[in-house]
């Protein structure tokens, strides 16, 4: 046979299968098959919901909330790269650049931010602890968890691009460090053995940062102490922002940087782990044996109720062949059609999620939806489909007493 001729007839079989499978929908089996076909939609709307879910832990989901914050962070795997690096790569000329970024439109407040853990002293103990240095402005709110209200505003011991302006010495602790050390508000510390600090606060870091010893002082004040005012060094910048529009700005501050939202931070450590695709995986797993199950339950029972007018089919000279290709046709047209109408309502499952977690738990979405997941959701109804022949076939030989013809 042709290709042509086989092409001919199995485009004849899918029309007999779409019209029959209609008028069936709507007149001579109607429960039977929007019982199939509701199977096979629900278990691709609940594929299609996970998988969007999964998407968005393992990826960045789009900001549209009214608090959002980008990180710019080097890009560590760049051979060339105009970071000047020590322990790991860090940006340099900051508070100039600082300046470039909170100048954009739309950004509310801007920080560089060093980090290192250094040791802290009293009179009586030292402690490691994480020190974070920031340029505080009256838009900046948290770092790390913890309130800057209490430091001096715009880094003041740097000056007219030099180190030589007034010392603040102010630390704001987090409520663990302050135990670890014995210290209260207005008492004095020294850092790595340096400078004095004075404790002007004593914050209670947020749940969400953890219980590591923080505490925040001035950029150039932890430049100074640990070396960074050559280069005028930092590790990283926060800025916030009401407008997603500023991130293509923020993409050309570095040429080997990488602007990141809240919620790809939050997501690294999902990133690194199989979890979202252990999730997609195992959804993809549970929709193919529910929508198999369905289908070959329902289609099973149709053929057997079906068994006279299979016999009237062969009596007028229909094989068994023949029998089993419409019946194959039928299916994929059912599943394919509960495929298209699953994965509809999972696209709206989704945003129905995303409006729940952005209300309750989170400030942005988290799962991804996708037009592709569409074409996604119909090809694995068509695969259930698939899946769901053989049976049909061993079922169809059964009731017809025939063998392929």
């Amino acid at each position: 046979m042709k290709i042509r001729e086989l092409l001919t007839r199995w485009v004849g079989f899918v029309a007999l299968g779409i019209r029959r499978t209609a008028l069936r929908a709507t007149h001579t089996a109607r429960q039977r098959i929007r019982f199939s076909g509701l199977g096979v939609a629900v278990a691709i709307a609940l594929l299609v919901m996970v998988t969007g879910l999964s998407v968005g832990l393992a990826t960045s989901t789009t900001v549209y909330d009214d608090d959002i914050d980008y990180w710019i962070v080097p890009d560590s795997e760049s051979p060339e790269s105009p970071l000047v690096a020590t322990d790991s790569p860090q940006f340099s000329s900051v508070h100039e650049t600082n300046d470039r970024i909170t100048a954009i439109d739309g950004v509310e407040s801007s920080t560089p931010v060093l980090a290192q853990v250094l040791r802290v002293g009293t009179n009586e103990s030292d402690e490691y602890v994480l020190i974070i240095g920031v340029i505080n402005s009256p838009a900046l709110e948290d770092v790390s968890g913890l309130n800057t209200d209490s430091l001096t505003p715009h880094d003041p011991y740097y000056g007219d691009g030099e180190y030589n302006g007034t010392w603040t010495g102010d630390v704001v602790l987090s409520e663990g460090t302050a135990e670890l050390l014995a210290v209260t508000t207005n008492d004095s510390v020294t850092i790595a053995g340096n400078r004095s600090f004075t404790v002007t606060d004593i914050e209670s870091q947020s749940s969400d940062v953890g219980n590591v010893p923080t505490a925040l002082v001035q950029l150039s004040e932890l430049q100074h102490v640990t070396g960074a005012t050559t280069y005028d060094q930092a590790d990283q910048f926060v800025v916030s922002t009401s407008s997603p529009a500023v991130r293509d700005d923020l993409e050309g501050i570095y040429p080997q940087s990488s602007v990141q939202s809240r919620g790809e931070m939050t997501a690294s450590s999902t990133r690194n782990s199989d979890m979202a695709l252990a999730l997609a995986a195992t959804a993809l797993t549970v929709a193919l044996v529910i929508g198999t199950l369905f289908v070959v339950t329902t289609s099973g029972l149709e053929l057997v109720a079906d068994r006279q007018q299979l016999a009237v089919l062969s009596a007028m000279g229909i094989s068994v062949g023949s029998q089993i290709r419409l019946v194959g046709a039928q299916t994929l047209v059912l599943t394919g059609l509960g495929g298209i109408v699953g994965a509809v309502c999972g696209i709206g499952g989704i945003r129905l999620i995303n409006a729940v977690a952005v209300r309750t738990i989170t400030t942005e979405p988290i799962a991804v939806v996708s037009p592709w997941f569409v074409l996604y959701g119909t090809g694995v109804g068509l695969f259930v489909g698939l899946l769901s022949l053989p049976f049909l076939v061993v079922v169809t030989r059964r009731v017809t007493g025939g063998k392929l013809g």
